[in-house]
């Protein structure tokens, strides 16, 4: 996987259960992303369960869950996410 390469972003949800794993190949994009969800975080006042997943040195996925999620905040928190690191394609399983 070239250094250089996007985050790509993976979307599922159930009825209550929506999860956004975003996959980052270096060091830089992991910050982006957990600078980007702390700051979405405090504007939402949600907090989703967060859990990082090493793939080596500085690659891995940062995967956002939220559970019991009734009033499907989840999704306003999600495409802000996406949209604050420019992602402009996300999977949806």
């Amino acid at each position: 996987m070239s250094k250089d390469a996007c985050i790509k972003a993976y979307h599922e949800m159930e009825e209550r259960y929506s999860r956004l794993i975003l996959e980052y190949h270096n060091l830089e994009q992991k910050e982006q992303i957990f600078n980007a969800a702390n700051d979405l975080i405090k504007k939402y006042k949600i907090y989703p369960t967060k859990i990082i997943t090493p793939k080596g040195d500085f690659t891995g996925d940062f995967c956002l869950e939220f559970h019991d999620d009734y009033d499907k905040i989840s999704g306003d928190f999600f495409e802000d996410l996406i949209k604050s690191l420019k992602i402009d394609h996300c999977e949806i399983g």
